[in-house]
């Protein structure tokens, strides 16, 4: 996801609770509050990625490399799948690490050999068909996360970024639950077209993390509610499939505590540079020790 896809209900007593700055970095507290905020409304107003079809340049993007001996893996999906905690980039709008992406973490850390990354930041339910164009037969294992965009953040953060408590928070909050109900079939759609498209391969869906320490800040405990609700439609999603091959690694555990706010946080948060591309999504040690190690407990890279 370019702009972090939340849906959920405002908390209560948020009054007495510190600021992002706060935890951050304490004597630039309300200069760094507010550049946060300017951060959410850039990313609501013009932030989000070009669509998933866009294909990068660069050797390591979207172009396969070939589909020859080995247990091939394509990953799809949006911009946690694409690896936009980490840069650098490789070339091309779609905000792909080059290097410390999950699925490349994956595929080092296991014998199967990632022909491509697809995943680009904003891609939509909408942008994963494209995603498949050209994935070959011979694909064992995809990995997807999707569904954020879907599920309304850019509403939320517009309307819950400076005052979570606001009328209009709620309404956009209300919207988004909303949203959510229908939200569930559309996974699964997504979900069996893609096994159905590729059907000797197994199909992981990855959910997401939790981005801030809870308590630290309001709209975070939004987010992170909103996190919860999307991470439940997405588990009864693919239950509704029905395919064994199609299976749910849940990365709730990993992240624990290692939220923005965290001594050791697993989530990129630049309080020099609010406007970092980075900023809200899974940092390399988020990709590595939350993620891969995520797909390595549930024996996703031992089959």
């Amino acid at each position: 996801m370019g702009t972090r896809a939340i849906a959920g209900v405002p908390g209560r007593g948020y009054g007495a609770r510190m600021t992002l700055s706060a935890v951050v970095h304490l004597p630039r507290r309300r200069r760094i509050l507010a550049a946060t905020a300017a951060l959410l409304a850039a990313l609501i107003l013009g932030g989000t990625a070009a669509p998933a079809l866009a294909q990068d340049t660069d050797s390591g993007g979207s172009v396969s490399t070939g589909q020859g001996a080995g247990r091939a893996y394509v990953a799809l999906g949006d911009s946690f799948t694409g690896g936009q905690g980490a840069p650098p980039y490789q070339l091309g709008p779609c905000l792909r690490s080059k290097f410390a992406s999950y699925p490349a973490i994956a595929a080092a850390a296991s014998a199967y050999r990632l022909v491509s990354n697809n995943a680009c930041s904003g891609a939509s339910l909408a942008d994963v068909p494209g995603q498949l164009l050209g994935i070959s037969g011979s694909t064992k294992l995809i990995t997807i996360t999707v569904g954020g965009i879907d599920a309304g953040s850019n509403e939320v953060f517009a309307a819950c970024a400076l005052d979570p408590g606001s009328t209009g928070c709620q309404a956009a909050v209300i919207l988004s639950i909303a949203r959510l109900a229908a939200l569930a079939p559309q996974l699964a759609a997504t979900y069996a077209g893609i096994a159905a498209a590729v059907p000797g391969a197994k199909i992981v869906v990855l959910n997401y993390p939790r981005l801030f320490q809870p308590g630290i800040l309001a709209l975070g405990d939004i987010v992170n509610s909103g996190t919860d609700r999307l991470n439940a439609v997405i588990r009864d999603a693919v239950v509704s499939v029905g395919l064994a091959r199609v299976s749910l690694v849940d990365v709730a555990q990993e992240f624990t505590n290692h939220g923005i706010g965290a001594r050791l946080p697993f989530i990129a948060y630049d309080p020099a540079n609010p406007l970092a591309k980075q900023n809200f999504h899974p940092n390399a040690l988020g990709n590595s020790l939350g993620y891969v190690r995520a797909l390595l407990h549930d024996g996703v890279l031992s089959r």
